[in-house]
């Protein structure tokens, strides 16, 4: 009997130590099934949050794949560009930069900005030279040249990209420019500050200068002097892309409204990802760059009117030339895109 008992006991501890590892098991799937519950209720609540308003969608069924061959812009091992981020400079180059560097099989090259095309060819910048700042063919699938200055209006840069595409048996229609933009009455300002930084080919007379007196003074005057390192005329886009569009008409152009499209910036990652046939990328933070660089001096509201003025031609033919080449280009965002412009 006592036997009896001590067995009985032995199967009691046998039992309850099962039970435990039961409800262990049972209360780490509960609560996995919580924590999956949370994580999808977050995500939905993302998603919710970039449809809202204020934040750009991209109806990615409109954009389709770019016809690509990687074997077309592999020369001599190495594989050169089949996108060129053309500008505009101050409009948000720098941040998309750093959107595409989150994909890992496309490359910029050795060297943030190349400027090969801003400027004419000489001895020691060349084709071949231009060829080894980009990696070897196998190890990427796309290659791209970030060199904003590729919209100054005095380089002729679109006329020597064509040049050297057909020099180097590229197909015309498998290139795709990027060209990042904003109203100019935003971008003048991060302009004049960023050249005053870096930049002494100025007048005398421009010397201490704010911009607020830059505008007064000098902004109607068109003379060399008065846009010396381009303030003013990297703003009259109408010209500027018309050239792009006579020389590539068979190329895509995507165009990036930088004010309105960096505050949701996912949907640029996945409009590249299938316009260029790149896989999928998650954007955790925003990427932002150079964006605490203006000088301190205000901006006044009849500077702002000022700036308007002047640039609205060149803004209106901007708007009709994207107007009158819908097939080739696309815009981000797809809906007003002009909605900030003031036109």
């Amino acid at each position: 009997l006592k036997l009896q008992f001590l067995y009985f006991i032995v199967l009691l501890f046998g039992a309850f130590k099962t039970m435990k590892k039961l409800i262990i098991i049972v209360s780490a799937t509960v609560a996995g099934l919580i924590g999956t519950f949370s994580k999808f209720s977050s995500t939905r609540e993302v998603a919710n949050t970039a449809a809202s308003p204020g934040n750009e969608e991209v109806d990615l069924s409109e954009m389709l794949p770019l016809n690509y061959s990687k074997d077309a812009f592999c020369r001599n091992g190495r594989l050169s560009p089949s996108v060129f981020v053309i500008g505009v400079q101050k409009c948000g180059t720098t941040t998309l930069q750093g959107i595409l560097d989150l994909f890992p099989t496309i490359h910029a090259g050795v060297t943030k900005e190349h400027h090969m095309f801003d400027h004419p060819p000489t001895p020691s910048r060349h084709d071949n030279s231009y060829s080894k700042e980009f990696p070897l063919c196998k190890r990427y699938k796309r290659i791209l040249d970030n060199t904003p200055n590729y919209t100054n209006p005095e380089s002729s840069s679109s006329a020597r990209i064509k040049e050297y595409a057909i020099r180097n048996n590229m197909p015309l229609d498998q290139i795709l420019f990027i060209a990042m933009v904003r109203p100019n009455h935003k971008r003048l300002k991060s302009a004049f500050t960023h050249e005053f930084s870096i930049n002494d080919n100025f007048p005398p007379e421009w010397k201490n200068l704010s911009y607020s007196d830059w505008v007064h003074n000098h902004l109607h005057k068109e003379t060399p002097s008065n846009d010396r390192m381009q303030l003013k005329s990297r703003g009259y886009y109408g010209k500027i892309f018309k050239s792009y569009f006579k020389e590539f008409p068979q190329s895509t152009f995507l165009f990036i409204e930088s004010t309105k499209a960096f505050s949701s910036q996912q949907p640029i990652a996945d409009a590249l990802s299938k316009m260029l046939g790149l896989p999928k990328v998650t954007m955790d933070d925003l990427v932002w760059a150079n964006s605490a660089k203006n000088k301190p001096d205000p901006i006044l509201e009849h500077d702002t009117e000022l700036v308007k003025e002047h640039f609205r031609p060149h803004e209106l033919e901007f708007q009709k030339l994207l107007r009158d080449n819908k097939i080739r280009v696309y815009t981000i965002p797809q809906q007003d895109f002009f909605e900030d412009w003031d036109l």
